[in-house]
């Protein structure tokens, strides 16, 4: 895998849980095979299915939504670097007749291949198998908390919340706000916390006194101070009545 990069260069959160010591000879034996990926629709089974004995694939680079769609409603996950995906672990294991599974790459990505040879490869190094592992824990704990923002009164504050925690993950610093660079639209913010897209829309609307804004060509911008918000929004909807 000549001039094939090191995983541990693609996602340097990786690196961090080894001694610097051992960095050198770690990144010497991970390279990998990164591969773009183009925005669209993408048959990820079909390109990858049957690869039960990887690691996975890791999102080195841009951002992708997994969509489970059932008896004519969706649900959706928004997957950013250092993501961990399984695409062959399949919906259609479970006993739940007319799931269907879509991928869609939202913005121009990465993924870079974690084989069998390249688990064999990183044997040495346990910090760094058990920091991939964690990913996937990772995945499920975020999974769980998009369920309790589905569940929360008000979708101004379920937007909110869902913007903070992409902004707290992937969020560029810029003059005391935060960006988040993918151009999320209205219907798929909906179908990550479990409401409508005319909902969404009136939601955004009223959240622009809160200073958020939805950026054409570049993704969303929210304040620093998001938490701030997100308490006063909770203080009105659950004020006792007068």
């Amino acid at each position: 895998m000549t001039d094939a990069p090191s995983v541990l260069d693609l996602d340097p959160g990786l690196a961090a849980v080894l001694p610097e010591g051992d960095r050198p000879a770690a990144r010497a034996a991970s390279p990998v095979c990164a591969r773009p990926l183009a925005p669209g629709e993408w048959d990820a089974f079909a390109e990858y299915g049957g690869r039960e004995d990887w690691l996975g694939l890791l999102l080195a680079a841009g951002f992708l939504s997994r969509s489970i769609e059932c008896v004519g409603e969706t649900v959706s996950e928004i997957l950013g670097p250092s993501d961990l995906l399984r695409p062959w672990d399949q919906d259609g294991d479970y006993p739940v007749p007319g799931i269907d599974t879509k991928w869609r790459v939202l913005e121009p990505a990465t993924i870079a291949v974690l084989d069998g040879e390249f688990a064999a490869r990183i044997a040495p190094w346990p910090p760094l198998t058990a920091a991939l592992l964690a990913r996937i824990g990772r995945r499920a704990r975020w999974s769980a908390l998009r369920l309790l923002v589905s569940q929360i009164p008000g979708i101004e504050i379920r937007v909110l919340y869902l913007l903070w925690h992409f902004a707290e993950r992937w969020g560029e610093p810029r003059d005391g706000r935060m960006l988040i660079p993918v151009r999320l639209t209205h219907q798929q913010i909906g179908e990550v916390i479990g409401a409508q897209r005319p909902s969404v829309s009136h939601a955004v609307s009223r959240l622009r006194e809160e200073g958020v804004a939805q950026l054409p060509g570049e993704g969303w911008e929210i304040p620093a101070d998001a938490p701030q918000a997100i308490d006063r929004l909770l203080g009105h909807a659950f004020a006792a009545p007068v």
